[in-house]
């Protein structure tokens, strides 16, 4: 146990997480102070309007503002509907008008549930069809021996848990979105009064969605586990198995913002850039341009309820998983609950520090210069991540033990708490390298930028060459960052260090939110400041503070990429575990065709997504064009253009198009694990985000490279720039060109590939259960050794419910070949009886007859190589039925002690038909012992005495004789008795008669004297007893401290031997309940299924006697090779008997 108490940890963190709400609530309350001029249709009852920092009142500036701020909110929720309702309910255009947003919003979350409640309906029915929608009581997965609720309680559970975790991604996107669009305006006008309240106006705005969602998705996860606890207990496997669900609830909303959003957005960019800028030749944001407006709309959509779902996902998964491997480690079993709550508290502390990090931006460093933007944002990543690193320190010593044990594929690996600080340190660090890197190759304050903007000279072309070369280099240092943290992290703490590693990169997410989502409201800044016709002074300003934006833009992407790469992995890794996966081999077929498929999805998905913005863009051209040409005196100012066109043009592509990306990542886990099974799924897995990392990063910096060098030569602010320049020369051009072209790769492609990794990695987790009991789980918790193979005796096993039987889908393995050797183990999670009782059982079936061969079981401890465990792998316990001709049919019972074997002394008969059959075996603490068959015991004793284990405890003195004088006869002759003489006749004066003999008929034989009780009897003299001075006695006999292996080795002269059912467990209790409501619950149905198959046999041999009588016997010849041909039968079987002795 750590040193802070389970009482102050149920405090911190919902402590922690309200005053995250309340310091959002507080910043939006400053920006609000900010005053702009609209009608209360937006939600604003205020009317006054701030002046210019020169005095000057230009009421028509600032009513523009607030009438383009409310075209722009109002957009973005006809956007979010029109998405929600035509995709998931196909509902056409026409129910929704421009415009009418504020009331649609009740219709927009209607339908958004229904979509909701469909696939919460797919993951109960799948969860819930794992066990038959059983309600009964299963073993745990891992805590071995303990009951865990029923699979349809962690189906029920999973469902709500997604529930939960949609409503949340939806919320987090609303508050972003609402907060983003009330900012806009705002901040717009604040430029007038200077830079730095403008700044700080853009940056509170930002820091009220960071610290709302990860406040809310705190609390709101904090209080499901709470909730869920109820129910679930102690059984807390199932309570954070459930739990997956809340990640991927917020997963799966996210598409709505990133896939959407990114078509949306640049659909209409590169439609309003390659008309107005290349073709028209006017401004970004000029509102001439008709596609304007769906432009700021579309980088609300994308980049501030896009990377706000985003990073919510990835918050809520990592933090699953961490929950989860920690619920199967020693912090579950052992209910610590302060050490459990370990990722809730480093989310807690994270909030805490980003509080006192926004104070640096907003209240202790005034900007009073362009220049000092862009580093007071990169201070807030440095103090934020020196602050926490101090914080994950005091967490690390204070809430965990000094020691403990963590899952590592089947292990317990022993891990210190300092192990748990550096893993939480080194993803927290590996981020802000991942961010530094990102902004070094995106922001045209470098050469790498530069020189992109230089090879504008020569054309598009080179321009194109150069941004995907500088791409591809962006890769190298983020990969290695990774890299790093994985190896360290996996090498202190196993998947446990992943999984928070990626928490600790995600730790100050509610200060990398409040910088990322600073950017996109700085640009519509920009973009309503041009369109409001503000002065060139204040456009001058918004544009600085969009430059930074856009800089700290790529810096947030590169966060969310390289947190979505250690998110997946933590989540592929539990997805692993609990689909029982030891080890996945790319050698395999199944893995490779697997990994190979994986890695392809994310060109395929980029492939559609590229495509649909391409599809739609081309549409807004056409339509940007037609109104430039069609509309008088648009060019020149007097006419308005049709913006609801244009937005309709890209809501209606982004809903169009978005089906196909979306359904081709909720698809394929679903698919590939139900058809190929759960090795197959994990190699997909692993492509995906070995792929998909390397992919997302060069989009997403190819496109932001094009960008910034597009605004470096726009801004003229060095002599080289100027040379490329200005606005409409031929460099600037090809600048544009290739900003156009990086627009779906930096805010499409790139940042939604971070969305197919994640949501692949935990929907598969969330249906692992699934996976694994409805796909070729058995091939998957079952190795087959390779004893054997070489000299071709080896033989093959079979997953089946065998010839007859009471449940066909209830399947186990079988033997398939005659006179072969067989040899297959399973491994499960560490078990020792030490101090509580050993409970193995298994059920056994031979349907071939079984003349000689065994049913036997092995228990195996510590390390087995389980490709060559055989007859010589040493064994801890066998035991079994053991049948071979008619003098071997008993049960064994065989323990290991001191590296030998004891056979038990007793003879326990064992069942000799061919039906199912329960054996149990029960080793108590106490020394005794009891085997059951069928749950009724055959039988009891201790194992002190029914096994030679120890020596005994008194031996005959060796120095002691029998005494001289001992009588130890027990009878003696009569002393009293005499024989009879004859009365008349004298052998002196008669001499020797001799008669003639003949059968004396009163001859009694000889005479001897009757014996008597012999009154000097003393017993049979036997040597007293001594303790014997080899005896030592050892109170651990029955202990058998590392079971790891369950395994069948085997001789069979005939196939067809069937084992199910197999359990380790320390409750009798229970096993003898899993009898029941198995082998119990079958039998009938087997023995009637047995009795008709024997019927169909008798029937048909009986046919085939009828039809050979009426053939003759074909002679001597054919009777002398039947007698061979039996004779060599009879040998076979005594060599067969004489194998099995052997073995």
């Amino acid at each position: 146990m750590g040193m802070l108490s389970e009482g102050l940890t149920r405090v911190l963190i919902p402590a922690a997480a309200l005053v995250g709400i309340i310091f959002a609530l507080l910043q939006w309350y400053l920006v609000s102070k900010v005053k702009v001029s609209g009608d209360s249709s937006n939600g604003l009852s205020d009317k006054l309007i701030e002046d210019e920092e020169d005095g000057v009142n230009n009421r028509e500036a600032s009513i523009k503002c607030a009438e383009i701020q409310h075209a722009i909110s109002v957009d973005h929720w006809l956007f979010i509907g029109l998405l929600a309702i035509q995709i998931l309910c196909h509902i056409d255009d026409h129910l929704v008008k421009i415009g009418g947003a504020t009331s649609f919003l009740f219709t927009q979350y209607k339908y958004l549930s229904v979509f909701m409640c469909v696939f919460a309906a797919i993951i109960f029915l799948f969860l819930g069809s794992v066990k038959g929608f059983s309600t009964k009581s299963e073993p745990c997965t891992y805590n071995q021996g303990s009951l865990c609720k029923p699979a349809l309680a962690n189906a029920a559970f999973s469902t709500l848990a997604f529930l939960l975790g949609a409503l949340t991604s939806v919320l987090s996107g609303f508050l972003g979105m609402k907060i983003a669009t009330y900012a806009n305006a705002r901040t717009t006008l604040e430029a007038r009064k200077g830079v730095g309240k403008a700044f700080v106006t853009a940056f509170r705005s930002g820091a009220v969605m960071g610290f709302l969602l990860s406040a809310n998705g705190l609390l709101v996860l904090y209080i499901t586990i709470i909730l869920f606890k109820l129910y679930y207990g102690n059984d807390w496997e199932g309570l954070y198995e459930s739990i997956t669900g809340y990640g991927l609830g917020g997963s799966s909303m996210a598409l709505f913002g990133r896939v959407g959003g990114g078509i949306y957005t640049k659909a209409a960019d590169v439609g309003a850039d390659l008309v107005g800028k290349v073709e028209r030749n006017i401004p970004e944001d000029d509102p001439r341009n008709p596609a304007v407006i769906a432009d700021n709309v579309g980088d609300n959509v994308g980049d501030i309820a896009g990377m706000g779902s985003d990073l919510f996902g990835s918050y809520a998964e990592s933090s699953c998983a961490a929950l989860f491997v920690a619920s199967i480690s020693s912090f579950g079993i052992s209910h610590d609950y302060t050490a459990m709550s370990f990722p809730l508290i480093i989310s807690s502390v994270g909030i805490v520090v980003c509080l006192v990090t926004t104070l640096f931006a907003t209240d202790l460093f005034e900007i009073k210069d362009v220049s000092e933007i862009e580093p007071s944002l990169k201070r807030q990543l440095v103090v934020s991540t020196i602050l926490m690193t101090v914080g994950i320190a005091m967490v690390s010593f204070f809430a965990l033990p000094s020691e403990f044990t963590l899952f590592n594929f089947g292990t317990e690996k022993v891990v210190k708490n300092w192990h748990l600080f550096f893993c939480v340190s080194i993803g927290l660090w590996a981020g802000l390298v991942i961010g530094y890197t990102t902004e070094y190759y995106t922001s045209n304050a470098y050469s790498p930028v530069q020189d992109v903007a230089d090879s504008c000279k020569t054309g598009a072309a080179t321009n194109v060459i150069f941004g995907l070369a500088l791409g591809y280099k962006s890769v190298i240092i983020p990969i290695f960052a990774i890299a790093i943290a994985i190896y360290v992290s996996f090498s202190l703490a196993a998947m446990y260090g992943i999984a928070v590693a990626a928490l600790g990169m995600l730790s100050t997410i509610a200060t990398g939110l409040a910088i990322d989502a600073y950017g996109p409201i700085s640009d519509n800044a920009g973009g309503i400041a041009e369109m409001a016709g503000m002065s060139h002074k204040i456009r001058e300003r918004t544009d600085a503070l969009d430059a930074a934006g856009n800089t700290t833009a790529a810096i947030g992407k590169g966060f969310a990429i390289g947190s979505a790469a250690l998110v997946s992995l933590a989540l592929f890794g539990a997805f692993v575990s609990r689909a029982g996966i030891k080890t996945v081999d790319v050698l395999t077929p199944k893995v490779f065709i697997g990994l190979i498929v994986g890695a392809m999805l994310p060109y395929w998905f980029s492939a559609m997504t590229m495509k649909s913005v391409g599809s739609a863009a081309l549409k807004m051209v056409e339509e940007v064009r037609r109104q430039f040409n069609t509309i008088p005196g648009l060019m020149e100012g007097r006419a308005k253009p049709d913006y609801a066109n244009c937005v309709k043009i890209s809501t209606d592509a982004s809903l169009r198009e978005m089906i196909p990306p979306g359904a081709l990542v909720m698809l394929t886990p679903l698919i590939a694990g139900t058809l190929f099974g759960v090795e197959t799924l994990a190699g997909v897995l692993a492509g995906s985000l070995v792929s998909g990392v390397q992919v997302a990063i060069s989009a997403s910096n190819t496109g932001g490279a094009w960008d910034n060098a597009k605004k470096y030569i726009e801004a003229g602010a060095s002599e080289h720039a100027k040379t490329l320049g200005p606005k409409g020369s031929d460099a600037h051009k090809a600048a544009v060109i290739g900003d156009t072209i990086g627009d779906p790769l930096k805010d499409t492609s790139g940042p939604s590939l971070n969305i197919l990794i994640k949501l692949m990695a935990v929907e598969s987790l969330v249906f692992a259960p699934f996976f694994a009991a409805h796909g070729d789980g058995w091939e998957n918790r079952w190795v087959v050794s390779d004893w054997k193979k070489d000299e071709n005796t080896a033989g093959v096993w079979n997953h089946t419910s065998g010839k007859w039987n009471g449940d066909p889908n209830d399947k186990g393995i079988q033997t398939s070949e005659d006179h072969r050797f067989y040899a297959i183990s399973a491994e499960f999670p560490e078990f020792s009886n030490k101090d509580q009782t050993l409970v193995f059982q298994f059920s056994v079936k031979h349907e071939q007859k079984l003349d000689c061969g065994g049913g036997y079981m092995k228990l195996l401890s510590g390390e087995v190589d389980q490709k060559k465990f055989g007859g010589d792998t040493p064994y801890s316990i066998m035991f079994g039925p053991d049948i071979c001709g008619y003098s071997t049919k008993k049960v064994h019972a065989i323990l290991n002690y001191n590296e030998t074997n004891h056979l038990i002394k007793k003879e326990v008969p064992c069942e000799t038909d061919q039906l199912s059959h329960v054996y149990t075996f029960i080793i108590r603490p106490d020394a005794t012992y009891s085997i059951l068959i069928d749950n009724v015991e055959k039988q009891t004793g201790s194992l002190y005495s029914d096994w030679d284990l120890l020596p005994p405890k008194q031996i005959k003195d060796p120095e002691a004789k029998k005494p001289e004088d001992w009588d130890d006869k027990e009878y003696i002759p009569d002393p009293e008795d005499k024989k009879p003489e004859p009365e008349d006749w004298e052998d002196e004066e008669d001499g020797e008669w001799t008669a003639p003999t003949i059968p004396n008929p009163e001859y009694k034989g000889p005479w001897k004297a009757k014996k008597i009780k012999n009154p000097n009897y003393q017993g049979k003299w036997k040597a007293p007893k001594i303790d014997n001075p080899d005896f030592k006695d050892d109170p651990e006999l029955y202990v058998y401290p590392s079971l790891r292996y369950v395994g069948i080795e085997l001789w069979q002269v005939k196939s067809g031997t069937l084992f199910d059912n197999v359990l380790v467990s320390d409750d009798p209790e229970y096993a003898k309940q899993l009898a029941e409501e198995t082998w119990g619950k079958q039998k009938d149905a087997e023995k009637a299924a047995f009795e008709e198959a024997e019927k169909k046999k008798v029937e048909e041999e009986a046919g085939e006697d009828a039809a050979g009588s009426d053939a003759e016997d074909e002679g001597e010849t054919s009777d002398v090779e039947g007698e061979d041909s039996d004779a060599e039968t009879k040998d076979k079987d005594s060599e067969d008997e004489e194998l099995h002795d052997e073995l």
